[in-house]
């Protein structure tokens, strides 16, 4: 798996990918990093929605995989179809 690879390196990732599942991005998603969803692109992503650390959930970003950026970021539920049953 890309990700995994990609975070080989760092301890503290062991384990990190293991509740993500394959989604499908419906919109473009621009960061401060630059590009890190293209529409249409595949990714891995999950249901744990922390977008505020410590607070209840807003339920509406969703914790999604760039390959691009090397980073877990926030996207916008409605942005994200999921393709993949959860475990």
């Amino acid at each position: 798996m890309t990700a995994v690879a990609q975070v080989a390196q760092w301890p503290q990732y062991t384990g990190h990918f293991v509740s993500y599942r394959l989604v499908r991005i419906k919109q473009e998603v621009k960061t401060k990093g630059g590009l890190a969803f293209a529409r249409g692109e595949y990714a891995i992503a999950t249901e744990r929605r922390d977008e505020l650390r410590g607070l209840p959930s807003s339920g509406r970003f969703v914790t999604v995989w760039s390959r691009r950026n090397k980073v877990d970021t926030s996207v916008r539920a409605t942005d994200v179809e999921w393709l993949q049953a959860g475990r």
